[in-house]
């Protein structure tokens, strides 16, 4: 047991050493080579767009209960039975899809939340080393 934990633990740790954008977010950007800092910046706007595809995919979902049970209502007004209970069974389906969607992009896009922080970390040091160089 204590095996698997510390396992489980040095995994999360080394998970977390290779995200660079929460070392950035930890130690700042001055450790980055320029043309690494610049892949960052893309990169970086590649996962937000990737963020923002996945929570609109699930707001999808999460809206999708309100269609469940307007269609259980039509289905009860209509005198379909079959129809009414898959549409009240979708409802609560959808709600922990929802959940468990939103704890998935949550864990799985943890640094890229502080997206705005993050490129203004890198810009500034990038504008700093631009400055530096235009010293000599």
């Amino acid at each position: 047991m204590k095996q698997f934990f510390l396992e489980r633990q040095l995994s999360r740790i080394e998970q977390e050493g290779n995200d660079d954008f929460l070392q950035i977010l930890t130690f700042g950007a001055n450790y980055y080579p320029t043309p690494e800092l610049q892949a960052l910046l893309r990169q970086l706007d590649e996962r937000t767009q990737q963020l923002a595809h996945a929570r609109r995919l699930i707001l999808l979902i999460g809206a999708s209960t309100t269609l469940w049970i307007a269609f259980s209502f039509l289905f009860q007004s209509l005198d379909f039975t079959l129809g009414v209970y898959f549409t009240l069974a979708m409802v609560p389906l959808t709600i922990i899809a929802f959940t468990i969607g939103n704890v998935m992009i949550n864990k799985r896009y943890k640094a890229v939340r502080d997206a705005r922080l993050i490129e203004k970390i890198i810009v500034e040091e990038l504008d700093r080393r631009r400055k530096d160089a235009s010293i000599f």
